[in-house]
C-alpha cells in the first residue's frame, strides 16, 4: 500500500506527470502511425490525448483529500505584514559539479498574537474584504486575520514535499491566508470602493 501511495504522489507531481504523459502520448501516436491503422487514428489520438487529463483529475482528488486529512488551519490575530526580500541558499547540480549561489526569495512578515511570522509569499493568498464602519470599527480600521496551514507532524518527506508543490500553486485552497477587513464609510462603500486591494499595511487601533 506504501509503494502505491507513493507512485501516486510521484504521478500527482505536475512536472513528473507531464513527462511520462508526453512520452506515453507519443509511443501511442508512433504505434498508430506505424501500424497504419486509418479508420482508428482519430479515436486513439482523442484517447491519448485526453485520457491523461482525466488520470490527473483523479490523482488531484486524492491529494486532495489527503491534503485535508494531513494537515489543519489554526487561526491568528495579526497587527500588521510586510513583504521581505530574503537571500537563500541554493545548490545546483551539472552534471559532477555542485555549485552553490544566492538565490533571490520573497516572503511576508506577519506579527501575529503567537509571535512574528516569517511565510514565504507564494504560499498566502491575501483576501481583502471592506465592510461599513460602526461603533466598534471606526472609518480607516483595519482587522487582520491569518489563517495558517499546518503539516501533520508525522508526515513523510514525499507528501510534504508535494504540499508545499500545492501551496505555491494559484489554487487558493491550499494556501496560508490573510484575511484583511478594511473599515470604510457608508459613502465610500457605496461607490464601488477598490483603493485598498493591494496594499500593504498594518491595523489600525
Amino acid at each position: 500500500m506504501k509503494k502505491i501511495n507513493r507512485l501516486v504522489y510521484f504521478l500527482a507531481d505536475y512536472v513528473n506527470f507531464l513527462r511520462i504523459s508526453l512520452i506515453v502520448i507519443g509511443i501511442t501516436l508512433t504505434i498508430t502511425v506505424n501500424l497504419q491503422i486509418r479508420d482508428m487514428v482519430l479515436p486513439i489520438v482523442i484517447a491519448a490525448v485526453s485520457t491523461p487529463f482525466l488520470i490527473f483529475y483523479l490523482l488531484d482528488l486524492i491529494i486532495s483529500a489527503d491534503f485535508k486529512e494531513l494537515t489543519k488551519k489554526v487561526k491568528y490575530e495579526a497587527t500588521k505584514y510586510s513583504e521581505v526580500i530574503m537571500l537563500m541558499n541554493r545548490k545546483q547540480e551539472y552534471l559532477y559539479l555542485i555549485e552553490e549561489e544566492m538565490a533571490k526569495k520573497r516572503y511576508y512578515l506577519i506579527a501575529t498574537n503567537d509571535g512574528e511570522k516569517t511565510v514565504e509569499k507564494d504560499t498566502v493568498h491575501i483576501n481583502n474584504k471592506i465592510r461599513l464602519a460602526d461603533n466598534e470599527h471606526k472609518v480607516g480600521f483595519t482587522d487582520i486575520e491569518y489563517i495558517e496551514v499546518k503539516y501533520d507532524e508525522n508526515l513523510p518527506e514525499y507528501k510534504r514535499n508535494l504540499f508545499d508543490q500545492r501551496m505555491r500553486s494559484k489554487n487558493y485552497k491550499y494556501k496560508n491566508q490573510l484575511n484583511i477587513i478594511n473599515y470604510v464609510s457608508k459613502e465610500v462603500l457605496n461607490g464601488n470602493y477598490r483603493g485598498i486591494c493591494n496594499a500593504l499595511g498594518g491595523k489600525n487601533e
